[in-house]
């Protein structure tokens, strides 16, 4: 009769422990939006259920501690954002478009309020050229696209042809005079899961001003108003920020 070898015990272990590994749901890495901006951390998803790096927690204000075997989580006020590595901007006062809480970011950063993607591209000196004696000004380019998996409009979601955008500067001033050309008929156009435009909002001061007076006066912010209004028709399409408004930083750059 011929006697048949056992397996070690160490093999069986190595056995039982890479069953057990492939016994465990596959895990998914999903991106993480902080207050509007895409985090560096990811989430992951296991068995259908999705868990957040501790370290993504104290930027939204919570604090961690972990010791002998347990996690502590303590609510408290949001942590500032760390200061931006362009060139500061000076004070520009209280209250204003300044204090508005909105979704932030630099030039070429893309903002995300949970249905729009919005970006500043160029900053540039402009003169009026449709005829409404405005004189030199200044143009903010943007790039605006669907961040929702439906068809969808600006004038649906908040952005509408005669809402608020602002330019902000160095002394407290601000600009609200846009020509708007073209802009309604973006606010109106249909635009499908992940489509886009191009589009340059061109400013200008309430009084004429010298052309060299624009240009010694470059703008510090850029806001562009989205009011937390969904259209009732649409489902499944919400704000993942507290304010959906966008403002950009036009002293940084990504």
């Amino acid at each position: 009769m011929t006697n048949l070898a056992l397996p070690s015990r160490s093999r069986v272990i190595r056995r039982l422990l890479l069953s057990a590994l492939l016994a465990l749901p596959a895990a998914s890495a999903q991106t993480l939006i902080l207050n509007g901006k895409v985090s560096s951390e990811k989430t992951v998803v296991v068995g259908g259920k999705i868990y957040v790096p501790l370290s993504a927690l104290p930027s939204l204000g919570v604090q961690v501690s972990s010791g002998s075997g347990v996690t502590s989580l303590t609510g408290g006020k949001v942590v500032a954002a760390a200061p931006s590595t362009g060139t500061p901007a000076a004070n520009n006062g209280s209250g204003g478009v300044n204090q508005k809480a909105s979704v932030s970011g630099c030039i070429n950063e893309w903002l995300f309020n949970g249905v729009w993607r919005m970006r500043v591209t160029k900053v540039m000196p402009i003169k009026d050229e449709a005829g409404y004696s405005y004189g030199s000004g200044w143009g903010i380019a943007v790039e605006i696209r669907n961040g929702t998996t439906q068809t969808i409009k600006l004038s649906d979601t908040g952005i509408i042809y005669n809402g608020s955008m602002n330019l902000a500067f160095a002394d407290g001033d601000s600009w609200a005079k846009d020509t708007r050309e073209g802009w309604q008929d973006k606010t109106y156009a249909k635009l499908p899961q992940g489509a886009g435009f191009l589009y340059t909002f061109r400013m200008y001061p309430e009084a004429k001003m010298a052309d060299a007076d624009v240009l010694a006066k470059p703008p510090q912010k850029f806001l562009l108003e989205n009011l937390k209004k969904i259209d009732p028709d649409l489902k499944n399409v919400g704000f993942t920020v507290p304010d959906p408004s966008f403002r950009v930083d036009l002293t940084c750059k990504k």
